[in-house]
């Protein structure tokens, strides 16, 4: 019973907070991730574009926190998405140091993604049963893995 009765609170919130800081940091700051891309040969995107695309994934997360806070039934998502954001600021991190530069993301790969990510793992892990816990996690792996896989395996993209 205590599984079911356990509380996400407002740190469903800082799920799609910490996206669009993520986002903002990606977009704006050095060269910008389009721009990292771009250099490495990479997927060639404009502004507009990543933005765009980032704007469905804030949607999705809204939703997946709001969601998650009213039924146990649509916690699954909030959970796929705590695991993208943990995964993809360590990410973050491995990438910077095999680039040996500073790729945009980094800082709020580390400070807010990782933190957020974690806690609201630790959060739902107990909110739902074992399996699918562990098969919204594997969820949130496949996307993050697809997404990596789109920006790095883009014909001609080499480390810089």
């Amino acid at each position: 019973m205590h599984r079911q009765n356990a509380s996400i609170g407002r740190w469903a919130w800082l799920l799609p907070a910490a996206y669009s800081a993520h986002v903002a940091e990606e977009a704006f700051c050095g060269n910008g991730l389009t721009g990292w891309m771009a250099a490495g040969g990479g997927a060639r995107l404009s502004i507009s574009e990543f933005i765009g695309l980032n704007l469905v994934g804030v949607a999705l997360l809204v939703f997946a926190a709001w969601a998650a806070r009213r039924s146990m039934v649509w916690r699954w998502p909030l959970i796929s998405g705590a695991a993208i954001l943990l995964v993809n600021g360590m990410c973050h991190a491995a990438v910077c140091v095999a680039a040996r530069a500073y790729v945009p993301g980094l800082w709020t790969g580390i400070v807010l993604y990782v933190p957020v990510g974690g806690v609201l793992l630790f959060l739902l892990w107990r909110s739902v049963s074992p399996r699918l816990f562990a098969a919204a996690i594997t969820v949130g792996l496949m996307i993050h893995g697809v997404v990596l896989w789109l920006v790095l395996r883009m014909p001609g993209f080499t480390w810089r």
